[in-house]
C-alpha cells in the first residue's frame, strides 16, 4: 500500500505491468530521445503513442490531469518561451506537446512498475559493467521516479491553497506562475530531505546486491524495437 501511495503504482493485469522494468525503461529512454530530436510535425504524431497506450490500459486520466498541474504549467512556459524565441506557432505547439508526451510516458512507467522492481532490475543489469556502483545508480533512479508523484501531490496542495486564498493566476500570470514554481520547489526540497533521512535511519545500503526479474521473449522484442527505432531516428536525422 505504501508503494502505491509513494509511487502511484496500480496493480493491474495488462501488458505493461507484466513487462520487465528494464524493457519499459529502455523504451522510455528511446522514446524520449526520439521525440526530443524530432521535427515539429513528427513530434506531434509521436505524441499519439503514449496517449493511445494510456487509453488502452485505462489509466485514470482525469486523476492524473488534476495531479499534473505542475507539469502542465511547465509545458505552457515552454510553449510560450518557444513562441517568443521563434515566432512559430507549430514549433511552440510541438514543444508543449512533446514535453507532455514525455511526462505521460514517465507516468505510464510509474503507473505500471513497482519502484523496488525497477531498482533491482536496473542494478542487476548494470552490475556486470560497473559493479556495486550499479545498485547505487539504480537507487538514485528509484528515488528520482518516486519524486514524480510527490511533485504532483505538492503541486495540487499548493495550487489549491493559493486558490482558497483568492489568488487568480490569470490576473498576473507570470508573477503567479513564478511564485507557484518557487513554492513547489521549496516544498520538494523539504520532502526530499525527509525521504533521505528516512533511508539513512533504516540503514539502507545502496550498494547491496539484489536479484533481478527474469526476461521473457516480449521483453527482448521491446528492447530490440526500441534500439532499432532509436538507431533509425539517428540515421534519418
Amino acid at each position: 500500500m505504501a508503494e502505491a501511495l509513494i509511487f502511484h503504482y496500480r496493480p493491474d493485469n495488462n501488458l505493461l505491468t507484466a513487462l520487465n522494468p528494464n524493457s519499459k525503461l529502455t523504451a522510455l529512454l528511446a522514446y524520449t530521445a526520439i521525440v526530443s530530436s524530432a521535427k515539429p510535425i513528427e513530434a506531434l504524431i509521436l505524441a499519439l503513442i503514449p496517449t493511445v497506450i494510456a487509453i488502452m490500459i485505462r489509466i485514470p486520466i482525469r486523476k492524473y490531469l488534476k495531479e499534473s498541474i505542475f507539469f502542465i504549467i511547465l509545458a505552457a512556459v515552454m510553449g510560450v518561451s518557444t513562441y517568443c524565441a521563434e515566432r512559430n506557432e507549430l514549433s511552440a505547439a510541438s514543444a508543449t506537446v512533446s514535453f507532455l508526451a514525455m511526462v505521460l510516458s514517465a507516468i505510464l512507467l510509474t503507473d505500471t512498475t513497482m519502484p523496488d522492481e525497477l531498482s533491482r532490475s536496473l542494478g542487476s543489469a548494470l552490475s556486470h559493467v560497473i559493479g556495486k556502483y550499479a545498485y547505487m545508480l539504480a537507487t538514485i533512479m528509484e528515488i528520482t521516479l518516486a519524486m514524480i508523484p510527490i511533485i504532483i501531490d505538492s503541486s495540487i496542495t499548493i495550487f489549491e491553497a493559493r486558490k482558497s486564498r483568492g489568488d487568480r493566476i490569470l490576473r498576473h500570470p507570470l508573477k503567479s506562475i513564478t511564485e507557484l514554481a518557487i513554492s513547489i520547489l521549496s516544498n520538494l526540497l523539504d520532502k526530499a530531505e525527509i525521504y533521505t533521512d528516512a533511508l539513512y535511519s533504516r540503514g539502507y545500503d545502496v550498494s547491496k546486491h539484489r536479484t533481478c526479474l527474469p526476461y521473457k521473449i516480449r521483453d527482448w522484442i521491446i528492447i530490440v524495437l526500441s534500439f532499432s527505432a532509436l538507431i533509425a531516428s539517428v540515421l534519418i536525422s
